[in-house]
């Protein structure tokens, strides 16, 4: 089940949201989330429901004998790092061997939902229980409720167990907080229906279409597929944090304006926030701090070498598993190591970049030059993320690719007539201006009245749209 279908938000959401409300009982709020969460999941993929009951076991078990127990600690991130490779690259390596063991009939490993972020949800909560931040629950339900809570079990943000198990012990459930959690969510599924869902006829027309790809035609599914996924990814994130708030628990913002960043480290940091602080505490932060890694620096004569070797290391195993963590097939893998590789230089060269601009006399802090990083910034986004994850095959690559650089087929107004995507250039642009932080701040003046007026008109433009088919799957359940 999605967010953005209507049996979602005709009925699932408001008889939970209802009875969460009615009910002041704790104890029996806590029996509604993890129902609500199993019965949300079963509805999505109930075939795969054991994966999650066997995960969750073996977070709760473990869990409980982890403390200062590294050999349990390590068995532990074996049996759920391995679920999630079986599940995750299964596939990806049968094929690579089939064609050596053609007598085997091999069987389809199809993904679990969510298992990706539930699964990174367990390891966060194992290694802190590990490195005692704070004692293992004894409670099995609550570990349950809080690797299966619905909001965020298929595709994030990404939670901590040290704010949830607050949250568990009291609810602050209010007419004011679903209100606001409403309009949040509203705002989440009018980026999803009207916008992203939108962009994707243009997206999957021009790159996956068996369609002659013209210079102007690749630049306009690039830039269309570069802010779908922004409004896809961050519209499920605004429902997710809608609904945490209908119920009085804080989820964690996603996104921070990413496409307004000066530099790719930069956009990073604004763009799945709460995946990159998971890999900053338990990536980044176990191996550079790390005795082998330490031994080896101290090799090195100059200290700030060795702290610059121990940060590139450390760079490269969050990128190598960040682009693992996205994909099974080389691609991913390339696509994690070029973006550890610019943020690499742009940390450890930029003394180098200031002295090549006042060379240049360029001023650093001018607008003009501003302006220049940040469209720099997302051509360089929207070209990675146009080749690695949306063409599907190196012919939808290469003719991409043809098209961008102006030696693909020639341009023909009657043929991109026919293509039937011109009037999706309007939704092209109301996106991109919807992106800028100064329309944001503007309705955020307008009166509470005339706001709720047009938050309305969305949640029925949006109910319009599903209602008339327009549908595409989130692009971030695929990961």
């Amino acid at each position: 089940m999605e967010f953005n279908s209507l049996f979602f938000i005709l009925l699932f959401l408001p008889l939970f949201i209802g009875l969460m409300f009615f009910i002041k009982n704790n104890n029996v709020r806590n029996i509604l989330l993890p129902l609500f969460s199993i019965i949300f999941y079963c509805l999505g993929d109930i075939k795969h429901i054991h994966i999650l009951l066997i995960v969750f076991l073996i977070t709760y078990l473990s869990a409980l004998k982890v403390k200062n127990n590294r050999r349990l600690y390590v068995l532990y991130l074996i049996l759920v790092v391995g679920i999630l490779s079986y599940f995750k690259y299964g596939t990806y390596i049968i094929e690579a061997f089939k064609s050596y063991l053609k007598d085997l009939n091999f069987f389809k490993i199809v993904m679990p939902l969510g298992i990706s972020f539930y699964t990174f949800t367990s390891i966060s909560y194992v290694s802190d229980v590990f490195y005692e931040k704070y004692d293992a629950e004894k409670n099995p339900l609550k570990i349950f409720t809080f690797l299966s809570f619905f909001p965020v079990v298929i595709s994030g943000p990404l939670i901590r167990y040290d704010s949830f198990k607050e949250y568990l012990k009291n609810k602050n459930i209010s007419v004011d907080s679903i209100a606001n959690g409403f309009r949040r969510f509203i705002i989440g599924l009018s980026k999803k229906v009207i916008i992203a869902n939108q962009l994707n006829i243009i997206s999957t027309t021009v790159i996956n279409g068996d369609t002659k790809i013209s210079f102007l035609l690749a630049w306009y599914a690039l830039i269309a597929y570069g802010i779908q996924e922004f409004y896809d990814f961050s519209g499920y994130s605004d429902m997710a944090i809608g609904i945490g708030e209908m119920i009085g628990f804080v989820i964690p913002e996603n996104f921070n304006d990413p496409y307004f960043s000066h530099s790719i480290a930069e956009y990073w940091r604004r763009w799945h926030m709460s995946l990159g602080k998971w890999f900053n505490d338990y990536v980044f932060m176990p191996v550079s701090t790390s005795a082998f890694l330490r031994k080896i620096s101290k090799k090195f004569k100059n200290k700030k070498v060795g702290r610059s070797f121990i940060k590139i290391i450390s760079l490269l195993a969050v990128w190598l598993l960040t682009g693992i963590w996205h994909g099974s097939s080389a691609n991913y893998v390339i696509w994690g190591l070029i973006n550890g590789l610019i943020i690499i230089c742009d940390s450890n060269f930029s003394d180098f970049y200031r002295k090549i601009l006042a060379k240049l006399k360029i001023n650093s802090d001018g607008k003009l030059w501003k302006a220049f990083q940040i469209i720099r910034t997302m051509l360089i986004i929207f070209l990675m993320k146009s080749l690695i994850f949306k063409c599907t095959n190196i012919v939808e690559i290469t003719n991409l690719t043809k098209g961008l650089l102006g030696i693909g087929e020639r341009f023909s107004m009657s043929y991109i007539k026919s293509l039937d995507i011109l009037y999706l250039l309007f939704y092209l642009i109301l996106s991109f201006i919807f992106l800028f932080p100064a329309v944001h701040s503007l309705f955020k003046r307008i009166n509470k009245n005339v706001y709720d007026i047009l938050l309305l008109l969305l949640l029925v433009v949006s109910i319009c749209f599903i209602v008339s088919g327009s549908y595409s799957a989130f692009i971030y359940f695929s990961f």
